[in-house]
């Protein structure tokens, strides 16, 4: 919370060295697959709220009663929207009567200080034995009144809600507070598992710092700020997770998340200003808080529709992811980031399409190419057997077979009459012919008539 003194966390500094001794209990949790940074961003942004907070209170003597005067402080906050039915987490700091009494005494010795009355340590402590800080009626706490603003109205200047508070612990006792404003179907985060949490497990820490908004223009925009989980430490037995991640006033309440987009705890102090030692309270306080007064938390049916669109971002499949979005501002015609992640879905499909269109694409391209190479391999078939035919005037030959001993004859083929058609004439030699037999022997030779047969002649050698 941030106040116009010195030091923002000065009440509650007192006392908290005690996180440095406190022994360690650390266990270790099975790693999940952190989701892209932008993704964790969209899911959590929009229930992230900035919170301005204004405190009076009546400065009462002890045992007389004697009122010395009035003091009041203003100062913001970040909270986180817990539950769609308008139930928001913040830190106890900024709405506990015992803090804001520690700060109010803090900021009086500062002033005391600075006209010379005293050393602003011992005026301090001089003031918390000497008064008490009460409401308008003795005995009464403190008055306060807290406003949460929305940041993430489509009309972009935020919904102003009053919020009431439910409940509050001091630091001292956990550090955590239950606001409460009315209001429906609120974009809620998810609270991780209660749990130690293993150092080195990335955290991001969510929040609006006061003094950036008063060094630039203000903004409506939180602080993501990147760090790891040192280690689990406990203060009273209540446990306490020192991060690496930088916190900075204005920023107490917001909500710490991890990897996936879940909050393990809350923002809640840094023991000196060089922020070197930054402390969480951790969900497995809020959720005590949460169950005692029946608080339900869990995804609504717009954190679905909102949460569905961003997972189909991711995946690159924009024409659901527009879908979902529009489901998102059906239910909450106001959600801004929907509306801007709509936007964003709408201009991706136009550039890219849809991741799952795209297999149906390749394979309709690869069908058509499979078919254009079937049409072109059939054409080339058809041209070369053309050309074949072209190119060869004889067109088709004889059969070889035993039927031509010396060789296929030449030439176009015959007439279908013969099976193979009739050679031609002098082509080749004819087959011998064989010998026709008498059935009744070899004739007898016979003499012409004019020939006398020869005389026969004995010969005596």
């Amino acid at each position: 919370m941030t106040r116009p003194w010195s030091s923002v966390l000065a009440g509650v500094v007192a006392g908290s060295a005690l996180l440095l001794t406190a022994a360690p209990a650390l266990a270790t949790t099975p790693a999940e697959p952190a989701y892209p940074r932008e993704r964790v961003v969209a899911e959590v942004l929009p229930a992230v709220t900035y919170l301005e907070t204004r405190s009076e209170a009546v400065v009462r003597e002890r045992g007389s009663g004697r009122e010395i005067g009035t003091v009041s402080v203003t100062g913001s906050c970040s909270g986180v929207v817990v539950s769609n039915d308008g139930h928001i987490a913040t830190a106890g700091h900024c709405v506990h009567p015992d803090d804001i009494r520690n700060a109010m005494a803090r900021d009086l010795a500062e002033r005391l200080e600075a006209r010379g009355v005293g050393p602003r340590d011992r005026l301090y402590a001089f003031i918390l034995i000497r008064y008490e800080f009460e409401g308008r009626t003795p005995g009464s706490p403190i008055d306060r009144t807290v406003t949460a603003v929305r940041a993430d109205s489509s009309s972009g200047a935020g919904t102003r809600m009053p919020a009431r508070i439910v409940d509050a612990e001091p630091n001292r006792r956990g550090d955590v507070a239950l606001l409460d404003v009315d209001a429906t179907d609120l974009p809620a985060v998810t609270l991780a598992p209660a749990g130690d949490l293993t150092p080195g497990t990335p955290v991001t820490t969510v929040g609006y710092p006061a003094d950036r908004d008063r060094a630039l223009d203000p903004s409506r925009e939180p602080s993501w700020k990147d760090g790891t989980v040192s280690s689990v430490q406990a203060r009273g037995g209540i446990p306490f997770v020192e991060v690496s991640a930088a916190m900075a006033p204005g920023m107490s309440g917001g909500p710490a998340v991890d990897g996936r987009g879940r909050v393990i705890g809350l923002n809640s102090m840094g023991l000196d200003e060089s922020g070197s030692f930054n402390f969480v309270a951790p969900t497995s306080t809020l959720s005590t808080m949460l169950d005692r007064h029946g608080v339900r938390t869990g995804p609504g049916p717009v954190d679905l529709a909102y949460r569905a669109g961003l997972d189909h971002r991711v995946s690159g499949e924009n024409a659901d992811a527009v879908a979902a979005f529009r489901e998102t501002l059906r239910l909450r015609p106001d959600h801004g980031r929907a509306q801007e992640q709509l936007q964003l879905a709408e201009a991706a499909y136009l550039a890219d399409g849809d991741a799952s269109e795209r297999p149906a694409m390749v394979w309709g391209v690869a069908g058509g190419a499979v078919l254009l190479l079937l049409v072109a391999t059939t054409v080339t078939v058809i041209v070369v057997r053309r050309r074949r035919r072209a190119a060869d005037p004889v067109g088709p030959q004889y059969p070889i077979g035993p039927q031509y001993p010396m060789g296929p004859p030449t030439g176009p083929l015959p007439p279908a009459t013969w099976p193979y058609g009739p050679p031609p004439q002098g082509t080749y030699p004819q087959a011998p012919q064989p010998p026709v037999v008498s059935p009744f022997g070899p004739p007898a030779p016979r003499t012409p008539a004019h020939e006398e047969p020869p005389s026969r002649t004995d010969t005596v050698c």
